[in-house]
């Protein structure tokens, strides 16, 4: 399919998404109605059935490669964005994540067995008290057709609650992104410190297609550009990665503003994963919270609030903001798929660099 421009690839998804978006709607309510009458035991669902994937080249292919994203709703009814890939050969759907780096998929979805081992078990943690734990094994990865390409990917069999979270949303050893609505997740951010060794997927595509891209998350019709041309990224402000020691790409440094209270800097993480807006993870407690240990929440609230790195400001008239205590320098401000409904991020590996583009520059998005 060949499409002259992104505002007719943008027209092209839209009513598709929206009634996308609907079904998956209806399917959350009754799935949460079959949930509530289960809670406490231990449940197995089916493995998500991915959509067809959907791609199209912009203005044949010299603008880009458009790909559809689709929405979800688990856990509590979050939204979460998906992406539909390939494993070894087997339709998969992932959960996308511009906040994490490398593919985490539940050992049982994988379609073979005896892969070859790409290092030993490691663990994730998210926000909601989930912690997930797998080895790393090469799995042939491909997206919107392309070549299968080797990665490294996390072949998870355990998802569990981390000890102070001990009634999280992973107490029955499944969550929305591994095992209700998804079979793992797709993490296709920058890098942060305490990465582990798995393969950035969209970085490992053939034709380095996926050095350079965007992601528009906005519910109404999200979608994923691979290799977009300086056309469509034209308005985009452009601020330089950090740089590890060994040359990796990480987040930029950015700050936020939390009304009169503080001005806080540290890495600027844009992450579809998460489902919440704001969230400010400190190794040192404000001076106007409380003190806790590492993983409590030290004050949530809504605030009119201001994030920005280099020249790119974006202001919220009120934002649901989370003060989490971090461990010592793992300082971050995180902004989750609630507050990136107005904003489009590029990726820019080959040049250092991070994008940002908001139609507006201040929005009122909590109540």
């Amino acid at each position: 399919m060949f499409l002259s421009s992104l505002d007719a690839a943008r027209r092209h998804v839209g009513s598709h998404f929206l009634s996308q978006f609907r079904r998956s709607a209806s399917a959350a309510l009754l799935a949460a109605g079959a949930f509530s009458t289960l809670t406490g035991c231990s449940v197995t669902f089916p493995t998500p059935t991915p959509p067809a994937p959907n791609a199209a080249l912009i203005n044949g292919g010299n603008d880009g490669l458009l790909i559809p994203l689709h929405v979800e709703r688990a856990d509590e009814d979050h939204a979460r964005l998906g992406l539909p890939v390939q494993l070894d050969g087997k339709p998969v759907y992932m959960a996308l994540d511009t906040g994490t780096q490398g593919t985490r998929v539940l050992k049982s979805v994988l379609p073979g067995s005896g892969y070859t081992s790409a290092g030993g078990v490691t663990s994730l943690s998210f926000a909601n008290g989930v912690e997930v734990l797998g080895s790393a094994v090469k799995v042939p990865f491909s997206l919107a057709g392309t070549t299968p390409t080797p990665i490294a990917a996390q072949a998870v069999d355990v998802v569990r609650c981390l000890p102070n979270a001990r009634k999280c949303v992973g107490m029955d050893g499944y969550t929305g992104e591994f095992g209700w609505a998804f079979s793992g997740i797709v993490g296709v951010g920058a890098a942060q410190p305490d990465d582990n060794s798995y393969t950035q997927p969209l970085r490992a595509l053939p034709g380095n297609i996926g050095q350079r891209y965007l992601v528009h998350a906005n519910f109404a019709k999200p979608y994923m550009v691979l290799s977009p041309s300086s056309t469509i990224t034209k308005n985009y402000t452009m601020v330089p990665m950090q740089m590890s020691k060994d040359g990796t790409a990480q987040w930029p440094r950015g700050c936020v503003n939390v009304a009169d209270k503080m001005t806080f800097c540290a890495p600027l993480v844009f992450a579809t994963g998460s489902t919440g807006m704001i969230r400010l993870e400190m190794d040192k407690a404000p001076n106007w919270t409380g003190d806790g240990d590492v993983g409590n929440v030290l004050d949530q609230g809504n605030y009119e609030t201001a994030i920005g790195t280099g020249s790119w400001v974006h202001r919220y008239e009120k934002a649901q903001v989370t003060i989490v205590k971090a461990k010592p320098d793992a300082n971050r401000i995180v902004v989750g798929l609630m507050a990136m409904q107005n904003i489009d991020v590029l990726f820019d590996f080959p040049r250092g660099q991070f994008g940002l583009y908001a139609a507006q520059e201040s929005e009122r998005f909590a109540p």
